[in-house]
């Protein structure tokens, strides 16, 4: 049965049946940051406005989001290999994909969130001193969209993601081995990712942050404008959270099921074979030792497979097992 699952979206696509190095990754993404500081730096009439007004980090914010995207891409087609191995096909992942990850949907997403990034900057209050020519305006507004744009597939990745795990929850049952070294049941791999993006999330929102604070916003003097400047800072890290929190809550409550079940079951045995063993007479022959040690065996092995069961964490989020 069909395991893999491709996953190229336009913005890394295949070329030649290869994706890009990570060297092309870089070189892209530093190239389109560069080239929007070096144009935006231009039409500026005020120099010295660029740094002060942080328009710089504006283009290291774009630099940041577009290689975040293609790390996440990157880490996302791993995850899919691993949860696809572990489910036993691709059904589950191709569902996600083909709804909330298609070319269409990136477009959409990163569109809209385009509009809302520039509405939200004007809603702040451009600094004059940053758009003092109408090319000028013409370019910074054209960064806030670029940045959006990136942000806004990121952020509906992100959003696609959490549903992917959600589902892939549900099926944890039929897939967790606690003989795993990883501690996670053998799904480490797939929670590891959790991090990774949460980790490129709040990347883009230090950088984020560190443009919004840069800037002097003329409307901040506005309580509901000073809302929305709070709001949008946090937001890079409200999902940076959330694609760590929501999966490991919805993994760790299927987590708790499959070993209380199975310690149930375990210790339901290890009582029987405790049974068992008192049957015995005191009278010992061959016969009885060997089934004795038999049993012995197996009650070890119960003893053995209780351990683990016990010592596996409950979901990425835990630091150590969850049970008693």
């Amino acid at each position: 049965m069909t395991t893999t699952t491709p996953f190229h979206p336009f913005f890394d696509p295949l070329r030649d049946g290869e994706s890009l190095s990570l060297q092309a990754r870089i070189a892209i993404s530093v190239a389109i940051g560069l080239l929007y500081g070096i144009t935006l730096y231009g039409a500026m009439e005020d120099k010295v406005a660029y740094i002060d007004q942080g328009c710089w980090v504006l283009s290291a914010v774009i630099t940041t989001c577009v290689f975040s995207l293609y790390l996440a891409t990157d880490i996302f087609r791993h995850s899919l290999t691993a949860m696809n191995a572990l489910v036993g096909n691709n059904r589950l992942s191709n569902s996600v994909i083909q709804f909330w990850l298609s070319d269409r949907a990136f477009v959409i997403a990163g569109v809209v969130f385009a509009l809302v990034n520039a509405s939200v900057a004007h809603l702040l209050g451009v600094p004059t001193e940053s758009h003092n020519t109408a090319f000028a305006y013409f370019v910074l507004n054209l960064g806030f969209i670029i940045t959006g744009f990136a942000a806004g597939m990121g952020l509906w990745a992100i959003c696609a993601v959490i549903v992917l795990y959600l589902k892939f929850a549900t099926t944890l049952q039929h897939t967790l081995n606690p003989n795993n070294p990883d501690g996670l049941g053998g799904i480490k791999v797939l929670s590891d990712a959790l991090w990774y993006f949460a980790m490129l999330t709040a990347a883009v929102g230090l950088m984020v942050a560190t443009y919004m604070f840069s800037a002097d916003w003329t409307n901040l003097a506005l309580g509901y404008v000073r809302d929305v400047f709070v709001f949008w800072i946090s937001l890079p890290f409200i999902m940076a959270i959330s694609i760590v929190l929501i999966p490991g809550l919805a993994v760790r409550r299927q987590v708790d099921l499959y070993k209380s079940f199975w310690e149930s079951q375990l210790l339901q045995e290890r009582a029987q074979l405790y049974s068992m063993f008192k049957k015995f007479k005191p009278d010992e022959d061959d016969e009885i030792i060997t089934a004795k040690k038999e049993l012995n065996d197996r009650m070890q092995l119960v003893q053995a497979q209780l351990k683990k069961l016990r010592g596996m964490r409950s979901s990425h989020i835990d630091i150590t097992s969850r049970s008693k």
